[in-house]
């Protein structure tokens, strides 16, 4: 039998010379949960086009909200060649009747552990609709990921590693405790170790580049710390999601700088603590940020910082406020973005309660371009105006030059602003995504348009 698995970009286009960021490491997993009687390819559209002429027997697709309009139009050619086709991932997750409509059978949750019964009931005739895995697998021992399924030369960092699966808070944007619970799951210190060790050095200095696409790497400092250690003596060089209560601990910044850690990728969110009461996220501290930033700088750890607009809230201050905070503190990439009702997330029930969301706006063309429900202060068009103008401003050639400052990499953050800066003027959108757990198949954040958020 064969089986192909298939990652979507949103409109099945390809980006940065046919190289994706990330390779999907959930679909590695899924993969190594498939049979070895059973041949199994792994498609990423992020650099790759899909062949229609190579008909496997059963086709499985992973969604998020983002692409699931081109993953529906992915299964609606195989299914119109007579191929049978499974749909997973958050969206088809958070949405099972809507999925089931372009599917054979929909997987709600996790796949790796109900995916070889969905196999055998296949091949024996008998596949369901719907196979849903209510409880969370256990993630002390994953199986190793089949990184032999794709070509490490198409990604910039084929080397993802997942060191824990869940987030211990609720974001009211954010789907991860939706579909990954609010529970941490943290795989054994010394089982993340050995696949570290495993990786194979793909860069030009012969230097292993890890990114641990954990929603937050050290919700459990303690156990973070005993991780740092570990990596210390591989001299990696890694980066990761996390919360800005990182910086509360010198200590553990400081292991982590000595273990390998560039960058991390961190929520702010916002400089107004009624916003921060509103999303649900207690953890963040306005009053703390400058400092936090500050320590994380002092120790050579650069931010890649997330913020959002168009709480209910919200009004125009933040936008000035929230452009000067980035500018004093010389953050060397943001996403400015506004916010975006996913489905399964708390924001998208609360708006859909109260009429203000344009239903199944993920099938309307160019809906990340645009705000898609009604803000409380503003105009749909003055939110996205406004946010444009915050992502211009901080893109100017002025402002890249005054948050240079003299670094080791000061290089490579200079291209990347300069690269997200073209991305922009050419229409790129930059909004926040659902958030991607990577039993799904997608590793977060996928491409350069930084479509996945986490609650970190």
């Amino acid at each position: 039998m064969r089986v192909h698995l298939i990652a979507p970009t949103k409109k099945g286009e390809t980006y940065l010379f046919n190289r994706g960021l990330l390779a999907p490491l959930g679909l590695m997993y899924l993969a190594a949960h498939t049979p070895p009687e059973i041949e199994v390819r792994v498609i990423d559209e992020n650099t790759q086009r899909i062949d229609f002429s190579d008909l496997p027997d059963l086709v499985g697709i992973t969604t998020m909200t983002a692409t699931a309009p081109r993953a529906y139009a992915i299964a609606d050619r195989y299914r119109a060649l007579g191929v049978k086709v499974v749909l997973g991932g958050v969206h088809a997750s958070m949405l099972p009747e809507e999925a089931s409509r372009f599917a054979d059978a929909v997987v709600v949750g996790e796949g790796e552990e109900i995916w070889p019964r969905l196999l055998a009931d296949f091949a024996g005739g008998r596949m369901e609709p719907l196979y849903r895995q209510d409880a969370f697998m256990d993630f002390s021992r994953p199986l190793p990921p089949r990184r032999e399924v794709i070509d490490l030369r198409r990604y910039w960092s084929a080397n993802g590693v997942q060191t824990a699966r869940g987030c211990p808070h609720a974001c009211s944007f954010c789907s991860v405790t939706a579909f990954n619970g609010r529970k941490m799951r943290l795989r054994e210190v010394d089982d993340v170790l050995a696949e570290v060790e495993s990786l194979p050095r793909t860069n030009l200095l012969r230097r292993k580049v890890v990114p641990f696409v954990d929603d937050n790497i050290a919700a459990n400092p303690a156990r973070a710390k005993e991780l740092f250690r570990g990596l210390i003596p591989m001299r990696i060089r890694w980066g990761s999601q996390a919360s800005i209560t990182f910086a509360r601990d010198e200590e553990l910044v400081a292991l982590a700088a000595e273990s390998g850690c560039h960058f991390l990728f961190i929520g702010i969110e916002t400089m107004s603590r009624e916003a921060l009461a509103e999303m649900g996220k207690a953890q963040n501290r306005v009053e703390e940020y400058d400092h936090a930033l500050r320590l994380l700088r002092k120790h050579g750890i650069h931010v890649m910082g997330a913020f959002v607009f168009g709480f209910d809230c919200d009004d125009e201050t933040v936008f000035s406020d929230t452009l000067a905070f980035a500018m004093r503190n010389k953050i060397q990439v943001a996403q400015f973005a506004h916010l975006v009702p996913y489905p399964g997330t708390r924001l998208y029930r609360e708006l859909l309660e109260q009429g203000r969301v344009e239903e199944e706006f993920w099938f309307k063309p160019e809906w990340d371009a645009r705000v898609v429900y009604k803000p409380q202060r503003f105009t749909p068009e003055e939110l996205a105006r406004l946010t444009h103008r915050v992502q211009r401003d901080f893109y100017s050639y002025r402002s890249v030059a005054r948050r240079m400052y003299p670094h080791r990499h000061w290089s490579y953050w200079l291209a990347f602003n300069l690269l997200y800066r073209h991305s922009l003027t050419n229409g790129r959108s930059h909004e926040v995504g659902d958030c991607d757990g990577s039993g799904d198949g997608n590793a977060k954040p996928t491409r350069f348009r930084l479509l996945n958020r986490s609650s970190a």
